[in-house]
Formats: structure tokens, C-alpha cells, sequence
């Protein structure tokens, strides 16, 4: 039995109603542009971590490209799709998601609502009046408050097979101020991880899972896939220069230690990949398009080893790719024992569908009849 073994999303974002059932260790989903490959991968990260606001929150952001990134609450509410019903008539914008499935993992169903709300800030003088000597003119301009605030209630709940109660939280956030987290049940957590295909160039999160990679002993196998890449890498070493903050420096042959900035994005890639694969051991791991920054030569022995650790770390893979290429590499780097399985996503006016192509047909499909398969 898999972490998830069967996965339907009811709702979330563009979503509705999608199905993927028998679900491997090593899932790949392919599909056209605007399909919801990425927006699935969102929906398993909110899954794994149900009544996390802040796993619910992150997951909103990454799509945002920092220095163009929207207001917080603008970017999150996206996740929460609406009924024609409220898109007509209610001026609060308000939705809900519901993800449900099954596994080893104890999580049978994920519901979150969104209900956004605008507020009046106050000033001190106005503070030191009671409410019934505040004469308000419903046709007053919100310019004669000193500020309208805008804010969402969020509900998140979560029903588990060990428990017989449905669990829930309940948040109010406001945009720009700092949300506070709590503590969560740990039977309604699973280890989850993703990797974008901008994740690798925030330097700074992968001294911390260096640290930890290197406490596991799991350092020298990193520097086996960065091999992959460039023989000449013959260390990883996190250090100092003149009093600066601590950076990775790669010790290579050719050129010794120089910054990891210095090497290109595929390097870096590869690295963060490796990693993560590292800390989320017990998991799942999602990348979205698993293929950016690896040069195709690469593509086939960088993803035998991704294949590799997942599953001596009982990871459960799930990524997206638009590459046909990377499709026969994952072919190539797996083989007949791998619980490899594709999902193409077919996009309808009411749902998207999940069609399954377990390894053996792909394999078929792929080097016997030459078909493509992503569309």
C-alpha cells in the first residue's frame, strides 16, 4: 500500500471531480497547457497537510514570481473555487475545496472554506467612542474611514480513519500581518516536499538541507548525482568568506571551491532535487516539470537515480512534465519492478480527466508503436 492510493479531487482551484486511481510509487502527469498539472500537485500538498494554514498558505505563493508577486489573500483565495450561485450574488468572494482518498496515509477527506470579509480600522479617537455614538452614512466614501482592512475566515477540516470525529480549524487572517500556526495532529500529517521550477535558485534553503543530508551520511550520494552533471565536483562544503553569511561552495577539479551561484541552473537543479528527496523521506515529493534545467543527455541517469532513493526512502514521486523526452528517460532509468505509472490529463468543460497508463502499455506504447502519449 501506497502513502495515497487513490486520489479524487472534487474541487480545487479549476479542478473538478478529477480521479486518479491506482496511483504508484513513481507517477508522472503529462497533458496540454492549462490542463491542472501543476493545480493537482497543489492539491495533494493541501491533502497531505489538511488543517496546516501555512502548508495551505505557501502553496498559494509559489506560483507567484517574486518582485510581481499579488497581495497574499489575492493569490490564496484561488485555491477555493466558487459556485455559479456565489459568483452571481454574493459581493465577498467565497469557496470551497474537498479532496478525498485513500492509503496508508490516514486522511480520507480534506474540505477548506474560504469566506473573505472587509473591516474598519479605527483611529484613537474614534476608539474612545462607544458604537451607538458613531453615526455611519452608508453613502459615506470609504476615503472618511481611516482604513478598510480586508481579511478571510478560513475552515479546515479533516476526516481520518483513525479518528470517528471530523477535525477542524478555524483562522482569521488579514492581509499583510504575520499568520501564527498551531500545532497539528500528527496522524493528520504526511511528510510532503515541492520542488518548483524556481525552488533550486533560493540558495539559502539548501544550506539547511545540506546540514541535514550531511548528518544522514547522505552527502557523498548527493555529490554522485551532481557527477551526473559535471565530473569535475568533488565536494560540497558549506563556508564563510570574510564574515559573511555561510554559503554552498562547491570543491571542484578544475577550479576549486567556488560559489554554487557560479554553476549553472542544472547543478543547482539537481542538488535541491537531491536534497529534498533527503529530508522527505517517508513522503511524498512533488516537482513540477521534473525536467527543467537537465540537459537531455542527463535526463536518464539523473532520473534513475531520483528513481532509486525514492524508493529505498519509501518517497512517493509525483511530477509533472510537458517532454515527451522525459517521458522515454523515466522509461529508461526505471524498469519492469517500478511502480511507474502516467497520467494524461484531458481537460472537459465541466471536469478534467485522468486517463492511466501503467509502465508495461507506456512502455508499449512508446518504443513498439512510437504513440504519443501526453495529448
Amino acid at each position: 500500500m501506497k502513502h495515497i492510493d487513490n486520489l479524487t479531487i472534487h474541487r480545487f482551484r479549476g479542478l473538478r471531480d478529477l480521479t486518479l486511481q491506482g496511483l504508484g510509487q513513481i507517477n508522472i502527469l503529462v497533458g496540454g497547457n492549462n490542463s491542472g498539472k501543476t493545480s493537482v500537485l497543489e492539491a495533494i500538498s493541501t491533502y497531505c497537510r489538511p488543517l496546516d494554514l501555512a502548508e495551505w498558505l505557501n502553496t498559494s505563493w509559489r506560483r507567484e514570481i517574486k518582485y510581481s508577486r499579488k497581495p497574499r489573500l489575492e493569490a490564496f483565495k484561488w485555491l477555493f473555487p466558487q459556485s455559479k450561485e456565489e459568483e452571481e450574488f454574493d459581493s465577498y468572494y467565497q469557496g470551497e475545496t474537498h479532496v478525498s482518498g485513500n492509503g496508508k496515509f490516514s486522511v480520507r477527506e480534506s474540505r477548506a472554506i474560504y469566506q473573505e470579509f472587509e473591516a474598519v480600522e479605527l483611529s484613537e479617537d474614534d476608539e474612545t467612542q462607544s458604537s451607538d455614538d458613531l453615526d455611519i452614512n452608508e453613502n459615506e466614501s470609504e476615503n472618511e474611514f481611516d482604513n478598510i482592512l480586508r481579511g478571510a475566515e478560513i475552515e479546515l477540516k479533516a476526516i481520518l480513519s483513525t479518528s470517528p470525529n471530523e477535525l477542524s480549524e478555524h483562522f482569521e487572517i488579514w492581509e499583510n500581518e504575520r499568520v501564527t500556526n498551531r500545532r497539528i495532529r500528527s496522524d493528520a500529517v504526511l511528510s510532503v516536499e515541492t520542488v518548483t521550477p524556481f525552488s533550486h535558485r533560493i540558495e539559502q534553503s539548501q544550506v539547511g538541507l545540506l546540514s541535514e543530508a550531511t548528518f544522514q551520511r547522505f552527502k557523498p550520494v548527493v555529490i554522485e548525482l551532481l557527477q551526473v552533471m559535471d565530473s569535475g565536483i568533488i565536494d560540497l562544503e558549506i563556508l564563510s568568506h570574510g564574515g559573511n553569511r555561510s554559503s554552498l561552495y562547491i570543491d571542484h577539479k578544475r577550479v576549486g571551491f567556488s560559489p554554487l551561484s557560479s554553476f549553472g541552473d542544472g547543478v543547482r537543479r539537481l542538488l535541491f532535487i537531491a536534497l529534498t528527496v533527503a529530508k522527505v523521506r517517508g513522503g511524498v515529493l512533488l516537482i513540477d516539470e521534473i525536467e527543467t534545467a537537465i540537459h537531455t543527455e542527463a535526463l536518464s541517469s539523473s532520473f534513475a537515480w531520483i528513481v532509486q532513493w525514492c524508493q529505498r526512502f519509501d518517497v512517493q514521486l509525483f511530477a509533472t512534465t510537458h517532454s515527451l523526452e522525459t517521458v522515454d528517460a523515466m522509461l529508461d532509468a526505471s524498469d519492469l519492478e517500478t511502480d511507474l505509472v502516467l497520467y494524461r490529463l484531458e481537460k472537459g468543460e465541466s471536469q478534467t480527466k485522468a486517463v492511466r497508463i501503467q509502465r508495461e502499455r507506456l512502455q508499449r506504447l512508446r518504443e513498439d508503436l512510437g504513440q504519443e502519449v501526453r495529448v
